[in-house]
């Protein structure tokens, strides 16, 4: 991240991007068409719009969970749009965070097990790795259910799980959908403030796709998709 940030790379950053896909009668429909978006070191952008709007495929584009139709995403100045699939997955592993409305957690291990599962994949010794998920555990405030396992554990407790595990391998930006769209409105609140607290502290870049006027709020610049394109938002 030093290395990103010294060079003055943004951490994240799509060109142009378009995505087209094919209808059941075989006519093409685009969601997306041109979008660019910078992100900065420690810069929030929220992105909102109707639901179809493609808010969601847009993010997917982003974390480099799909390939865009046309355009490119630089993930610390890297065009990761090419890459081989072993590459990419590497890239997401290790420098893109995501959290999900749903939580994804793996049920059969307790919540130190899968807050450390990304750092084991990304090469990191056992000792180490865990080391670094208790860590971000204490910063969630759930030192104290490491042992947990997901069913054992709230739905709020279980998305601050999902946010540790998100950082576990300190990533060069955080992307989530929807994060508190599952949670109820005090519990979504807590998380609301987790998250940017957690930016503050560590200078955490964050696309959050959101319909909660709170939490879009709270972010430095929103973004409306409309028709296929980013526009200026509003706070409310």
């Amino acid at each position: 991240m030093s290395d990103v940030a010294s060079l003055g790379l943004a951490p994240l950053e799509a060109r142009d991007l378009s995505m087209t896909y094919m209808g059941g009668d075989g006519t093409p429909i685009e969601v997306l068409k041109g979008v660019s978006l910078s992100l900065a070191k420690g810069e929030a952008v929220a992105i909102t719009g109707a639901s179809g709007a493609g808010k969601s495929t847009l993010l997917h584009l982003l974390g480099a969970l799909d390939r865009p139709t046309g355009g490119a995403v630089f993930v610390g100045g890297r065009d990761v749009s090419r890459l081989e699939e072993d590459e990419l997955a590497a890239v997401r592993n290790r420098h893109i965070g995501f959290v999900f409305q749903f939580h994804h957690l793996l049920r059969e291990f307790t919540a130190l097990e899968n807050v450390m599962m990304p750092a084991l994949l990304a090469g990191l010794g056992f000792d180490e790795a865990g080391r670094g998920a208790r860590t971000l555990l204490g910063e969630v405030g759930l030192s104290a259910r490491e042992a947990h396992k997901p069913r054992q554990l709230s739905g709020g407790e279980q998305q601050r799980v999902a946010v540790a595990r998100a950082l576990v391998n300190d990533p060069l930006v955080l992307l989530a959908d929807e994060p508190s769209g599952n949670l109820d409105t005090h519990t979504g609140e807590r998380l609301h403030d987790l998250l940017f607290g957690l930016r503050a502290q560590r200078d955490l870049s964050m696309v959050l796709v959101t319909h909660n006027a709170d939490l879009a709020g709270r972010a430095d610049n929103i973004l409306r998709l409309q028709e296929g394109r980013l526009q200026p938002g509003t706070r409310v």
